[in-house]
């Protein structure tokens, strides 16, 4: 009722808001069967690719429940803690999601899960062989094969397992890491180590991840040294993909995938994705009634065989549960797939975002404003122009402030390590390993970023300046002090809700 803070009420038709509480009404009550255990429905399962697997669409990720980044001693983990997890397999196996997904890089999240999957299988709630365990580890400038081999055998140890499903190469996100794996001179290549684990029965089927650019992940792709990938690709766009291969970012690898035949594993649909656990009101606004914004980025890639020209799937994407409810939304959502009318209503909402981004920025500036447009790894001072005007867009078009303050904030980090009078080599190289998980450097507006816009289009030049302008004025951190002077957002670009509604365990220190 306060106009000075609503958003145009005009626009809220009785109907969307009698339609938009009852779908709340409906997926209550669906919970409330699921939590009582008299829902029967599961989260559908696929064939991922051909490791012949099938596949979870929802995947529990292991990234955010773990007592800390650092590895522990399980006399360090809290009692609490490790119930918790307990909990979150217990519960996520019940939905029917039995694909666990961890890394090395994740603290002590390999450890925890050992002892309890331990518990799991000794009490008798779970066997062992109706699990599909992935976990990830990532390749370094001094390793040898046999490194690599002991490395990959400390990380089952650790699991407690005498055998992984799903092992992936974990950040293949540069030249680097490629060269590592399949040009390393003397030392040998690494693939050959986890050939020769498959061989001996420790690992079922082998993968990598990325957050490289496109064409890197291209060229893995191309060597069918894997069974399957795992990438960002999303209804917003492909994260440090976007805009690379003339804006088709990692919709070109999902596409090689498909004539591979691999699976296909999205990562982080609801955090890089575009924040759909904290989405912003005017995201929302035009989500609904048809879904919530996180319902949608899940069926959108669920469905991405029926509105892809190519038809090429993505089998699974990963949900980082730090408490066994973060679940519950894209559980209920999975249900959806068997519904009559889905297809429409996911239609419905893309068109809608379609139109919003036209609205606010223009259909010709979408068609063509990647053209020309450096990466990290080309711009002249490693600045990711193609995700600085992705953000502009996203901000713009559907008010996603929140998600472009995150992808900055890494930026501004690797902003601070970047010196003038190194060159692009150096610098890249002293702003790795955190670069290649998050390139791209901050705006400084000492600079004179013309040079990075000179293979674009004429046209384009004058918006592309004023665009990163508006990057760096509504996402770049506030230096301390300067709070005061913020200009305040507009409420269409503020959180609806948030969904996490206490920390989680790895980040309360």
């Amino acid at each position: 009722e306060d106009q000075s803070k609503s958003i145009d009420v005009a626009t809220y038709s009785k109907s969307k808001i009698d339609s938009s509480l009852r779908l709340l009404a409906d997926e209550c009550s669906d919970l409330a069967e699921v939590l009582s255990g008299e829902e029967t429905r599961q989260v559908p399962k696929v064939r991922f690719g051909k490791t012949e697997l099938q596949m979870p669409v929802l995947t529990l990720g292991c990234m955010r429940f773990q007592q800390s980044w650092n590895t522990l001693d399980m006399s360090k983990v809290q009692d609490e803690c490790q119930e918790n997890l307990v909990e979150i397999i217990r519960y996520a196996y019940q939905c029917g999601v039995n694909h666990i997904e961890t890394a090395q890089m994740y603290g002590s999240s390999q450890m925890q899960i050992g002892f309890a999957l331990r518990k799991l299988f000794e009490s008798g709630e779970i066997k062992r062989e109706d699990l599909i365990i992935q976990t990830k580890g990532g390749v370094s400038a001094s390793m040898s094969p046999e490194d690599y081999k002991k490395q990959v055998l400390s990380n089952i140890e650790l699991l407690q397992l005498e055998y992984i499903d799903l092992f992936s190469v974990h950040g293949v996100n540069t030249e680097a890491h490629y060269n590592k794996l399949f040009d390393n001179g003397d030392q040998g290549n690494l693939i050959t180590a986890l050939h020769d684990l498959k061989a001996d029965g420790k690992l079922r089927h082998i993968g990598f991840s990325t957050h490289g650019p496109a064409d890197i992940i291209q060229r893995t792709i191309e060597t069918d040294e894997f069974e399957y990938v795992n990438l960002h690709y999303h209804f917003c766009g492909s994260y440090t993909a976007s805009g690379d291969l003339d804006c088709a970012g990692n919709l070109s690898n999902v596409r090689l995938a498909q004539q591979k035949d691999m699976g296909v594993f999205v990562i982080s649909a609801f955090d890089k994705g575009g924040r759909l656990y904290a989405p912003s009101n005017k995201l929302r606004d035009i989500t609904l009634p048809d879904m919530e914004p996180m319902t949608y980025g899940a069926i959108w890639i669920w469905q991405h065989h029926i509105h892809d020209p190519e038809s090429a799937p993505c089998h699974t994407t990963v949900l980082g549960a730090a408490r066994p409810s973060d679940l519950d939304q894209p559980v209920l959502a999975s249900f959806m797939l068997a519904e009559q009318g889905i297809e429409d209503k996911r239609q419905r909402v893309e068109d809608r975002l379609t139109q919003a981004m036209e609205d606010a920025v223009g259909k010709e500036w979408m068609a063509s404003w990647h053209k020309g447009l450096p990466n990290a790894y080309e711009s002249n001072y490693q600045t990711h122009m193609t995700g600085l005007i992705w953000m502009h867009n996203l901000i713009k078009g559907w008010g996603l402030l929140d998600f472009a303050k995150d992808r900055y904030n890494p930026m501004a980090n690797n902003l601070k390590n970047w010196d003038a009078n190194k060159t692009k080599e150096e610098n890249i190289a002293k702003m790795m390993p955190s670069f290649g998980w998050m390139p791209g450097c901050g705006l400084d507006f000492k600079l004179d970023y013309r040079d990075d816009f000179s293979k674009c289009p004429e046209e384009n030049k004058e918006q592309l300046e004023e665009a990163i302008k508006f990057v760096k004025k509504w996402a770049a951190p506030v230096a301390k002090g300067n709070e005061a002077e913020v200009e305040k957002a507009p409420l269409s670009w503020e959180v609806a809700y948030d969904m996490r509604p206490w920390t989680a365990y790895p980040e309360r220190s």
